[in-house]
């Protein structure tokens, strides 16, 4: 079963394959469906940057000679999930 914002309840999905995190927890799809697009796109667009940002601290942490902008494209060669 699935509702208009594509979440798929736990209890009904698909099993999940390793490495993979796909089922939206029921009380949050019920959480989301309350919200608004935008805050939802708000929400999506916080967690991107969150994201971002922890990856780069990441690789600033393991690779201190590194310059900004070697972290910035490793960082997006991470997110679009390009090999290194």
């Amino acid at each position: 079963m699935t509702d208009p914002l594509g979440l798929t309840p736990a209890a009904t999905s698909q099993p999940l394959e390793v490495g993979r995190i796909e089922v939206v927890d029921t009380d949050v799809a019920a959480v989301l469906r309350g919200k608004s697009g935008m805050e939802r796109l708000r929400l999506a667009h916080e967690a991107w940057e969150l994201a971002r940002d922890r990856l780069a601290a990441f690789f600033r942490s393991r690779h201190p000679r590194w310059s900004e902008e070697e972290i910035q494209r490793k960082v997006a060669e991470r997110l679009a999930h390009e090999p290194s």
